[in-house]
């Protein structure tokens, strides 16, 4: 029933934006059990104060259905009118939690109580949110295996006063999560023919020949940053000339013979790994996709994601 009611919301709305806003019209409240409990006290109590005439039966009745009434009325205000921003799904590697961020803001100026939010793989703690305050929500999930998880819904809700009701909605992000192969351990290093070594040997070139790129060390010139690249990747990486060490890693999927898919890609995301932390350009060949040798964070999920993509395993969580 409750997968129902995703899907027909989700035909309703579409595709939320970045950020969305839950308005009234895709809030939804209804009685919890303990509500619906209530209402049949409520109804017993009119019958028993209508059978003996009791005014004082009456009053009771009505105070508890005026105070069930107000109940309602602040549940669906404690949801409507949040807004959330800012999804995100970071990166892991399988057997590590994949998590779910985004920032939840209260814009008005009463406090938000036991906000609940739910992804079809996990859920988070209660939260609450001060008047014109935001936090960051994070929801993990397991995973077991390399591959993407899809972000198809996730469901805010509140039983907030009393638990007699409760009111929902329902968020539809379009992003995804991608899950890593599990990195090898640590020892074996790249075979010898796929580690291409420049320098002294041709150190009358001088500059005007590049050789290749680096991160950024202290006591690099600024004249050797590569800005272009640096302005596309949030980094800085750092050219590297003929006549200077230069260290570049080819990672060959064809280098690995003789072992499973899963062992060549556990290994490839070690070697990725550890050349991305000692700062060496690198490169990675896969039969179907090819990637040149570069450095950086951005190059570093590039390959991981080709990685963890490579003829899918399915769902990470299996």
């Amino acid at each position: 029933m409750q997968e129902r009611a995703r899907r027909w919301a989700r035909r309703r709305q579409g595709i939320d934006a970045d950020p969305t806003t839950l308005n009234r019209r895709r809030t939804y409240i209804l009685p919890t059990g303990l509500g619906m409990g209530f209402g049949f006290v409520l109804f017993a109590m009119l019958l028993a104060s209508m059978n003996y005439n009791s005014s004082m039966g009456f009053g009771l009745t009505f105070l508890l259905t005026s105070l069930a009434l107000v109940a309602m009325h602040w549940c669906h205000q404690n949801l409507t009118g949040l807004i959330i921003r800012g999804y995100r799904v970071r990166p892991a590697f399988a057997g590590q939690p994949l998590a779910l961020e985004m920032i939840v803001e209260n814009p008005s100026l009463t406090a938000r109580y036991e906000l609940i939010f739910q992804w079809q793989h996990g859920s988070a703690e209660p939260m609450d949110l001060p008047p014109r305050e935001s936090s960051v929500l994070r929801i993990e999930i397991p995973t077991r295996r390399r591959g993407r998880i899809q972000v198809e819904a996730i469901r805010v809700s509140t039983r907030f006063p009393f638990s007699l009701f409760t009111c929902w909605a329902w968020l539809h992000p379009d992003l995804s999560g991608v899950v890593y192969p599990a990195p090898a351990p640590r020892g074996e290093p790249p075979p010898p023919d796929s580690t291409d070594v420049g320098g002294a040997q041709d150190d009358s070139r001088g500059e005007d020949d590049f050789a290749g790129l680096r991160a950024f060390r202290a006591g690099d010139s600024p004249r050797h940053v590569a800005w272009k690249a640096a302005a596309r990747g949030g980094e800085l990486p750092v050219k590297q000339f003929a006549g200077t060490d230069v260290t570049t890693h080819w990672l060959d999927w064809s280098a690995l013979e003789g072992q499973g898919t899963e062992a060549r890609l556990s290994r490839l995301c070690r070697w990725i790994i550890d050349a991305h932390s000692e700062g060496h350009a690198y490169g990675l060949r896969l039969p179907e996709d090819e990637f040149p040798p570069s450095v950086g964070r951005r190059h570093r999920h590039r390959c991981l994601t080709a990685l963890a993509d490579f003829r899918s395993a399915g769902d990470p969580r299996d």
